[in-house]
């Protein structure tokens, strides 16, 4: 089941805070219950969508969720490729066409159809970004509180 996306961009989110142990921690708690959102709908929208072809990356990448082994430059690279594959999946079944009416000023006018399935999953693509910009906000902070560290020791 898809859950509609809740939370405004991250970096609007961060705006002004100063990064603390404690504002560390809640971002990976955020990263980690996005991650199992994530993980939903992988397996409940995701991957009954895409030919069984392709249904072994995403599969991989909730096996990844589920060993909560998502803190690292791979899975982010991963993470990415499989937000554009689905971008691209997104756009192959949305068609863009021209309706004509002899009462429009134009003589008619752009409508969009989207067969079906391209909702859920651009749906399921935005709570992907969402776990993007988490996991990255997370190793950023987690690498310049490292560096500010051995700054301050060194």
């Amino acid at each position: 089941m898809s859950r509609p996306l809740t939370l405004p961009r991250f970096a609007a989110l961060i705006e002004g805070i100063e990064m603390t142990p404690d504002l560390i921690t809640g971002i990976v708690s955020a990263a980690l219950w996005q991650a199992d959102a994530v993980a939903d709908e992988l397996y409940e929208t995701v991957i009954p969508e895409l030919p069984p072809a392709q249904r072994g990356f995403p599969s991989a990448i909730a096996r990844r969720i589920a060993r909560r082994d998502i803190f690292d430059e791979g899975f982010t690279r991963d993470l990415k490729t499989l937000i554009e594959r689905l971008g691209g999946q997104v756009k192959d079944r949305t068609h863009v066409y021209f309706h004509g009416d002899e009462n429009h000023v134009r003589g008619g006018y752009e409508c969009t159809f989207r067969e079906p399935g391209a909702q859920p999953l651009s749906a399921a693509r935005a709570e992907l970004d969402l776990l993007y910009d988490l996991v990255a906000a997370a190793l950023s902070a987690a690498g310049a509180a490292r560096v500010a560290e051995n700054m301050i020791d060194g």
